[in-house]
């Protein structure tokens, strides 16, 4: 795949792998997990980045052919994935090889192949955990991937220029078509629980200024989008319970800390400060 360009290259893999495997039950998860694995090794073998995200488009639909030949898609096989050996596979991923997993995750999203959900649960959400765990040079790579990822799936309204998806309007309206669900439940409450956690990131010293300042970026812009504000005001217990139970922000005791998320549900809520107030202390009067 790597090597050839031709244009039904893609397809005719997945047919003949499709046609060879398809009574194992878990072919599509091994195509997976075997193309992430050449996808890591393209850095090495083709130092062009644009050749590389021209490869990756390749291999986004190549695996979107994957998709349409199971009876119940690719999703539910990535999920299990990255619930599974995958998750140590692509914290280990370098720069480089996160530019072209980016392409293959946006293109899969793009054409229905993956949930938004299954790539923020799966890739974005650990990454923001790992940094709150784990500092090092590979956890930044993995930050960094995982905030452009966020950016594109629910923040980016018009198409790039640089050949990642969206590539077009087409593509854009498609994200925007996919995202839906985030803001439905269970999907919401799971993003809002992730909030404090964005927070605690934000003041955390030894992530680098530029990636602090950008989640700080992607939490406002997110708390400000209109979709994400008409679910937190359908779902006020749902805010209330982040911020009251996340283990990042319960046991603080930075006051720097303390006005950044008194400052987030003020984000969250419109101008009502004493309403966020409300929401810490309402549990500790009762």
């Amino acid at each position: 795949m790597a090597a050839d360009t031709e244009a039904e290259a893609p397809s005719l893999l997945a047919n003949g792998l499709w046609i060879k495997y398809r009574t194992s039950p878990d072919w599509a998860w091994k195509v997976w997990d075997n193309a992430i694995a050449s996808l890591r090794q393209l850095p090495a073998m083709n130092p062009d980045a644009v050749q590389r995200k021209a490869c990756a488009l390749r291999y986004g639909t190549f695996l979107w052919q994957v998709d349409q030949h199971l009876p119940d898609g690719l999703d539910g096989d990535v999920q299990r994935w990255f619930g599974g050996p995958g998750q140590n596979e692509i914290a280990a991923l370098g720069a480089e090889a996160w530019e072209v997993v980016t392409v293959v995750l946006l293109h899969l999203c793009v054409h229905g192949a993956l949930k938004t959900t299954t790539i923020l649960t799966g890739v974005v959400y650990p990454a923001w955990q790992l940094g709150a765990s784990e500092p090092g040079v590979e956890v930044q790579v993995f930050l960094n991937a995982a905030n452009n990822i966020f950016q594109q799936l629910l923040l980016q309204e018009n198409p790039n220029s640089s050949g990642i998806p969206p590539v077009d309007l087409f593509d854009v309206q498609c994200l925007q078509t996919r995202r839906r669900a985030v803001y439905e439940e269970p999907h919401f409450s799971c993003l809002v629980s992730h909030i404090p956690l964005l927070i605690y990131l934000e003041n955390k010293s030894d992530i680098s200024i530029d990636t602090r300042a950008e989640l700080t970026s992607l939490r406002n812009r997110l708390c400000y989008d209109i979709h994400f504000r008409q679910g937190a005001y359908r779902n006020l217990d749902v805010i209330r319970a982040a911020f009251e139970d996340s283990p990042y922000l319960s046991e603080t005791s930075s006051a720097d800390l303390g006005q950044h998320i008194i400052a987030g549900l003020r984000i969250i809520l419109g101008e009502n400060v004493d309403g966020g107030c409300q929401i810490l202390s309402s549990r500790s009067r009762n």
